[in-house]
């Protein structure tokens, strides 16, 4: 679904994707992990092009992102292009980005109303169904300010699951709560991963990593040091990166 070849992107200078290449298919969870400056939210914000690349391919679903070929010379798509690929790849961010002047249920209803142009009553039973899924049932009409952290990062979840993408892109979702939040976020992303959504997630959870992940990729400094399964990565890492970075996060 989608393939990454030769990745490098650069602020100013500074080269912070040094080459990066990988497949993730339909219905993969992926996580990506390694230490904090290693490039892993700039490797997924370049999936749906919310970081312009300066190199090489991303594609989606067979289709250049960001980008057009015309005879030969490479052109920034247009935004009607862009915007198509990100409606079919939802994203949750670190902060939960909510509208703070709508409810639970406008946050969630916003995205198919404004952008899809669905129904109105077609979209709020989807939003309903949607809220009931991660929990949220009881909060259709509380103000994001109402709400707990793991309870915002579930509307953001909801909010991005209403567009229907084919793929979750998941930028470290629980580093901005509480511990005791965490487990109710990661419950719905579990959920997720069973019902069969492909998945990217960067994520500091080494336990959650380590249980869902269909496969992991380990970053340092802009490069891929290892891919392989979790059992590969978590319980005989091949790169001495790799074991070292554990050996300070896992306890």
């Amino acid at each position: 679904m989608i393939e990454v070849r030769n990745l490098h992107k650069y602020y100013g200078p500074l080269h912070v994707l040094r080459g990066i290449d990988v497949d993730i298919a339909k219905g993969e969870v992926f996580s990506v992990i390694g230490p904090s400056g290693s490039g892993k939210s700039t490797f997924l914000r370049c999936l749906n092009f919310l970081e312009e690349y300066q190199q090489g391919d991303v594609r989606f679903d067979g289709r250049l992102v960001g980008y057009r070929e015309t005879a030969g010379k490479r052109l920034r798509a247009g935004a009607g292009s862009i915007a198509a690929i990100r409606t079919r790849m939802g994203m949750v961010f670190q902060s939960f980005n909510l509208f703070p002047h709508k409810t639970v249920l406008e946050n969630v209803m916003e995205g198919p109303v404004i952008v899809q142009k669905k129904p109105r009553a077609e979209v709020r039973a989807m939003a309903l169904d949607l809220l009931a899924q991660v929990g949220l049932s009881d909060k259709t009409d509380q103000y994001p300010s109402k709400l707990s952290g793991g309870q915002q990062q579930r509307v953001g979840i909801a909010r991005a699951l209403a567009m229907q993408p084919e793929v979750m892109l998941f930028d470290e979702p629980t580093s901005a709560l509480d511990p005791e939040l965490v487990g109710e976020v990661l419950d719905v992303m579990k959920n997720l991963a069973t019902g069969g959504m492909t998945m990217v997630i960067v994520t500091h959870e080494m336990s959650f990593a380590r249980e869902v992940s269909d496969r992991v990729m380990m970053m340092d400094e802009g490069v891929v040091v290892e891919i392989d399964r979790p059992e590969v990565i978590f319980g005989s890492p091949r790169n001495a990166r790799t074991a070292d970075f554990l050996r300070r996060v896992v306890h």
